[in-house]
Formats: structure tokens, C-alpha cells, sequence
């Protein structure tokens, strides 16, 4: 296995560890709203709160926000699955699986264009600002992916 191999592995590696980590703190930040976890559990992201907020602007149903953030959350889900799914079947075959890194960024790209969406829609700027990045900074790395020999 050559050192591009390697390199392209720990692209996806980051991408998957970053994406199980926004989900665990999103899982812990629901857990504290369903009173399974305390309050002052520190590893919650506070998402939920943010999403409450924001979509108070619109004097949405009260259940909204919540539908919203367990939608992200099985969202989020499902590309962690998909990154761990490129991960294991590239080492398995020693060489990159394509099919399966292009549905994991495909799952990626489309979250932070639907975040991208929703700020727009509840006037978040700021935020918007952030998803973007991170919008750039995925898509930089599938192109890289791609650009870089196998």
C-alpha cells in the first residue's frame, strides 16, 4: 500500500472522526432535552438550543425545532456510517473504495448545503458563515481526493 493509499485514508479517517464526534455531541444535547443526561453533562453542543432560537423567528409549532435536529442527527448518523463504511472497505481492498467515499462526501456536501439553506431561510448569517467552511473545506478534500493519484 503506497503513502497516497495512506494518505487519502486518513482524509476519510479525519472526515469520520469529525463527523462522530458533531453526532455525539448532538446525541448527548438530546439526551440532556429528554432529561436522560443532566444539564450540566458539558459534552452536548448546544445545538438544540441554537436551533429553538433560531426558528422562534417564524413563530414555528413547537415541536419544529425538535423534528429538525433529530432529522440532522440521523443525518449525521448516516454519513458517519458512510465514511466508516468507505474507511473499512478501502482497507479491506487496499485501495480507496470510490463508490463508497463519493456517498459518504455526497451525504456531507448535502448536509452543509441543507444548513446552508436553513440559515438563509432564518436569517442566520453568522452561522451561515461557519457551514460554508465547512462546506469548502469538505468539498477541497474530495477534490483533492480525486486529483491525487491511486
Amino acid at each position: 500500500m503506497s503513502t497516497i493509499f495512506f494518505l487519502k485514508l486518513g482524509m476519510l479517517v479525519f472526515w469520520g472522526a469529525w463527523y462522530v464526534t458533531a453526532f455525539a455531541t448532538n446525541f448527548c444535547d438530546m439526551l440532556q432535552a429528554l432529561r436522560i443526561l443532566p444539564n450540566t453533562w458539558r459534552f452536548a453542543s448546544g445545538n438544540l438550543h441554537s436551533v429553538i432560537k433560531t426558528t422562534a423567528i417564524y413563530s414555528t409549532p413547537r415541536r419544529l425545532p425538535h423534528l429538525l435536529f433529530f432529522g440532522v442527527l440521523c443525518w449525521q448518523f448516516l454519513v458517519w456510517l458512510s465514511f466508516g463504511w468507505a474507511i473499512i472497505s478501502s482497507l479491506a481492498a487496499g485501495a480507496i473504495n470510490v463508490d463508497a467515499m463519493n456517498m459518504a462526501f455526497f451525504l456531507g456536501l448535502g448536509l452543509w448545503a441543507a444548513f446552508m439553506l436553513a440559515d438563509e431561510i432564518f436569517k442566520q448569517y453568522d452561522t451561515e458563515h461557519a457551514h460554508a467552511l465547512f462546506f469548502i473545506a469538505q468539498l477541497t478534500t474530495f477534490i483533492a481526493l480525486h486529483l491525487l493519484p491511486s
